[in-house]
């Protein structure tokens, strides 16, 4: 077994090097590369997947603007 199939070891897919966990990584979980200082996501954990972070703010605003979200949470915002 190679070192990257570990399960607490990933890839960065900007350079390459190996992005080590102290536990085993939970999805969506976050990590900065240590060569390239990529800020990374954790998308699969068997084995360990990583991509780079985004700025998904955008995305965030829409799903508080949606009317599903407002009518679900009514009685929280009042």
């Amino acid at each position: 077994m190679s070192m990257a199939q570990s399960k607490n070891i990933g890839l960065c897919p900007d350079c390459g090097e190996e992005v080590r966990f102290k536990k085993f990584p939970f999805m969506g979980q976050l990590a900065t590369c240590r060569r390239c200082s990529a800020q990374l996501e954790v998308v699969r954990k068997a084995p360990v997947a990583l991509r780079l972070k985004t700025e998904n703010w955008e995305e965030d605003i829409e799903v508080f603007e949606s009317p599903k979200f407002n009518q679900r949470h009514k009685r929280v915002w009042r």
